[in-house]
């Protein structure tokens, strides 16, 4: 008898946001990549539909309104994490301090977050680092990184140009933060994207970083955990690592949020929390 073999989180979250698209969109009509149809990829021109309400049209003015915000070519993927990322902010940080700090709170960083918030936030231009959503308090920035079906973070070519990079920003911006094994540059440019985020610590000594993440993606712990390790403990405070489900669930419990603002992260859990995995815990 075959034995049986239990989907990965990233199959079942493609066949949980399946169900949303039929259930809760109405969309029954797969959208294409690379020429296969998929059912928790949304029909070209039915994008929008990756938005939630009822924040969707007030959004869409945010965006509109920011045009330096580009929506990824896989937008319309309901798995999008940039979708994701907009989903989760706009309605909180657009809503005022207090709906603004609840969310903060369940990231790590229990502070006031000021109006001088904002998407696709690069640090340094010619630098380049993006951080999916950057913050600040009253003493500094927060920087977040979220993921949230991807198997793995970021890497880039070890040629020349990156090479220089690392020779002429990286190192000197790392050298205090990590341990020196994470400077060579096979190591280097096989966690390019999470040393990257932890250069951002460099310039100020208040600002922090939060990685977002489901703890249900297991393929995402090991090569943070592993990286996080090896940075130095002055500066791995700094550092938060915060879950969606145990997110989701402390907004929905918060009763200093409005009614409308914890039936929304009920709506949040409903489209990107896959039930068989809605166990949480803390690393």
């Amino acid at each position: 008898m075959a034995k049986s073999i239990a989907p990965s989180y990233q199959q079942s979250l493609q066949s949980h946001l399946a169900d949303h698209a039929g259930i809760a969109l109405g969309i029954l009509e797969a959208g294409t990549y690379r020429g296969k149809t998929y059912p928790h990829i949304l029909p070209k021109g039915r994008q929008d539909l990756n938005l939630l309400e009822p924040p969707r049209a007030a959004l869409q003015a945010y965006l509109k309104a920011h045009p330096r915000v580009r929506l990824h070519k896989y937008f319309h993927h309901l798995n999008s994490s940039q979708a994701f990322v907009f989903n989760l902010f706009f309605p909180f940080f657009s809503s005022g301090p207090a709906p603004a700090r609840a969310l903060s709170r369940a990231l790590g960083v229990d502070q006031d977050v000021t109006s001088d918030w904002e998407f696709e936030h690069i640090a340094d231009l010619d630098e380049g680092t993006n951080a999916d959503v950057m913050w600040r308090t009253s003493e500094a920035r927060v920087f977040c990184e979220v993921k949230l079906s991807e198997t793995g973070f970021g890497t880039t070519k070890n040629d020349l140009k990156h090479q220089l990079k690392l020779q002429n920003i990286y190192r000197p911006r790392l050298t205090s933060i990590v341990s020196q094994d994470f400077l060579n540059e096979t190591t280097f440019f096989r966690n390019y994207q999470l040393l990257r985020n932890i250069s951002l610590l460099s310039s100020n000594e208040e600002d922090q970083l939060v990685f977002l993440l489901p703890f249900a993606n297991r393929s995402l712990h090991k090569p943070l955990q592993t990286i996080l390790s090896g940075v130095r403990p002055l500066f791995r405070r700094r550092i938060k690592v915060a879950y969606i489900e145990e997110c989701l669930n402390s907004l929905e419990t918060n009763g200093r949020l409005t009614d409308e603002l914890r039936s929304y992260a009920s709506k949040l859990k409903d489209k990107y929390v896959v039930s068989v995995y809605s166990a949480s815990a803390t690393v």
